[in-house]
């Protein structure tokens, strides 16, 4: 039963790693600028501000006392760190209690005291960077200053005079827009920098994507070729790594589930073959009720065309419904169940069913296995009426010949002529014991193969007349003309002389037996082809349908009311294993009414070895 499975649309391993991979790398990369950006950043402003730090302190060195008692640096001293620093210089003292900035005019070339621009220090930031400065504290930082009225980075170092005291300090200021154009410069060398990482991490990932993700899809295409039942193929060209590693064992595993695949096959080959070919019939059913295993016995001793019918509408039938009342029991309870069923066209079957259990003791299925006991049911009927058979053939000549003496014990039989008549009934008794006791025991001999033939080259002629002489007595008795029937033809055939007079002789008895007074009763042989047809016809009462497939078996008397004598019932018996003993066969035909025809086959004599040869039966029959 095939069946189709559907895989799941998704993108490719390769296109989810390749993203994977760029994500991660653009990632880094985008990180690494900031963090780099940033602490290049940070590390300018931190340089600048030393940098200011240390040139505020080398001004606060250079400065001098003028002669008001002021001390400052010369205007070529401040221009010279203007045109170093880039910034504005700044002198800081304090007049009486309020703190002051000054810076020298743009127009003046002197060292002039009043050539100074005065700033006004309002905010307490301002105050509090001043004060610092004049407590003695070299101050860098970088903030808005309401003097300067941005953003700024400025340095304050002290005034000392050459005792040490504070007379003053020098602030350089250097508007933070300097830092943001290097820094925009850095940032613009950074940008160039990610963009040539982000290009070759691409191209990077891209070739990593294809080095990974190709053994990859070779494994994933080999595993779906075993998904799909495909085992022999290999994967090559794998890595020395992990991955070569994986595809490797994949290998390795694949090679050894073709082997047990292989195996499992043929067992499941056997095992098909063994129930295909087995006698009995059996159905196998798993919990869901789908059919695992039939055979065509099954179907054959259930009549059914398919094992699916029986659990269709031809299961709920009267034939099927206990067949598979017993089945869903044996599902239900895990019990064993025998029954005795009958199929529709009357043959006796043995049904036992059992179930199959897991691991885990749950039941899997049930097994049906049916078994046909008709012959068997036969065979012990046979057994039954062969005992009571015997039983009454003994029995009648024996009360025969009791009958007889028991009157000559006592006396009653006082004349001669009476005296004789019993000697007489039980002479004819006692040889009608004797041929029933020789008979049995000569159908005990044919059955076990104790009976040796010696097959030889012979012409019938002679036989059948000879056959014919011993029961012409017989036939005066009853009335009936005997004729031979021949061919031209030689009827050379192999055989034994002395059984083919018995089978000749039991037949013509036979014949005799239900033919009519004024009847006839021809024996006959013609060629055949490849065999001597013998036989014997008659023109009595002929044989019923139903007696026909019987006649040859143990004990079986037709309609004794149209038979001139009682015989025993094993002529035809011994007649059959006989025939067959001499590697022909017997049959019958007949028609109520217009006599019957019994004919036996011999095998010629130019097709067998002219030699003569021992020949014994090969097996008893059972049947028989």
């Amino acid at each position: 039963m095939g069946f189709s499975r559907a895989r799941r649309s998704s993108p490719g391993i390769g296109a989810k790693t390749l993203i994977s991979h760029l994500t991660l790398a653009v990632a880094v990369i985008v990180l690494t600028t900031l963090l780099s950006y940033m602490l290049s950043a940070q590390y300018i402003r931190g340089m600048r501000r030393g940098q200011l730090s240390d040139y505020a302190k080398q001004m606060a060195a250079s400065c001098r006392e003028d002669e008001n008692g002021r001390m400052f640096p010369s205007r070529r001293s401040v221009r010279l760190f203007e045109d170093l620093t880039h910034a504005k210089v700044f002198f800081l003292d304090v007049d009486g209690e309020s703190m002051r900035m000054r810076q020298y005019s743009a127009n003046s070339d002197e060292d002039n005291y009043e050539d100074f621009l005065w700033v006004e220090m309002l905010d307490s930031i301002d105050r509090q960077f001043g004060a610092r400065v004049l407590g003695g504290e070299s101050v860098s930082a970088v903030q808005r200053f309401e003097f300067a009225q941005e953003v700024i980075i400025f340095a304050g170092a002290p005034i000392r005079d050459v005792e040490g005291n504070v007379r003053g300090g020098i602030i350089l200021v250097q508007p933070v827009t300097q830092l943001h154009t290097l820094s925009r410069a850095i940032g613009f060398m950074l940008l160039i920098i990610m963009a040539v990482a982000v290009v070759l991490a691409v191209v990077l990932s891209m070739q990593q994507t294809r080095m990974l993700v190709g053994p990859i899809q070779r494994l994933t295409q080999a595993a779906r070729r075993m998904e799909d039942g495909v085992y022999a193929e290999r994967i090559r060209g794998l890595p020395r790594d992990e991955i070569g590693d994986l595809g490797r064992a994949l290998n390795s595993m694949s090679g050894r589930l073709l082997d047990v695949i292989r195996n499992l096959r043929k067992e499941r080959d056997k095992l098909q073959l063994v129930i295909s070919d087995m006698g009995e019939g059996l159905i196998a059913f798993d919990r869901k009720w789908r059919i695992v295993h039939v055979n065509q016995a099954f179907l054959e001793f259930a009549e059914l065309p398919s094992a699916e019918v029986f659990l269709g509408e031809a299961g709920e039938s009267p034939f099927y419904q206990p067949l598979r009342q017993v089945v869903t029991r044996c599902m239900e309870t895990g019990s064993m169940e025998n029954l005795l069923w009958t199929n529709p066209s009357g043959r006796a079957l043995h049904a036992t069913v059992s179930s199959s259990r897991g691991e885990d003791g749950e039941i899997q299925g049930t097994i049906c296995l049916l078994r046909d006991v008709s012959e068997a049911q036969r065979m012990e009927q046979l057994s039954r009426e062969y005992i009571a058979n015997i039983s009454h053939e003994l029995r009648t000549p024996l009360t025969g010949i009791r009958g007889m003496v028991e009157p000559l014990i006592d006396g009653i039989m006082e004349t001669e002529e009476e005296r004789e008549e019993c000697y007489r009934v039980i002479l004819k008794e006692t040889i009608r014991l004797e041929k029933l006791v020789g008979e049995m025991l000569d159908i005990s001999r044919l059955q076990e193969g104790r009976v040796t033939l010696e097959l030889e080259p012979m012409e019938l002629r002679g036989i059948l007349e000879s056959a014919m002489h011993s029961m012409d007595k017989l036939a005066d008795q009853a009335g009936v003309t005997m004729a031979l029937e021949t061919d031209d033809s030689p009827l050379a055939c192999m055989g034994d002389e002395n059984r083919i007079t018995q089978v000749l002789v039991i037949l013509i008895d036979n014949a005799l037996s239900f033919t009519p007074a004024g009847g006839k009763v021809t024996v006959f042989a013609r060629d055949d082809g490849e065999n001597i047809a013998v036989g014997v016809r008659d023109t009595g009462c002929g044989i019923e349908p139903k007696d026909l497939p019987l006649i040859f078996e143990r004990f079986y008397k037709a309609d004794k009311s149209r038979m001139r004598t009682t015989g025993t019932g094993l002529g035809l018996s011994i007649a059959r294993l006989v025939t067959r003993l001499m590697d022909g066969d017997i049959s019958a035909k007949s028609e109520p009414g217009k006599g019957a025809e019994f004919t036996f086959t011999l095998k010629k004599a130019e097709d067998l070895n002219p030699r003569r040869r021992r020949r014994r039966m090969a097996e008893p029959e059972a049947s028989e």
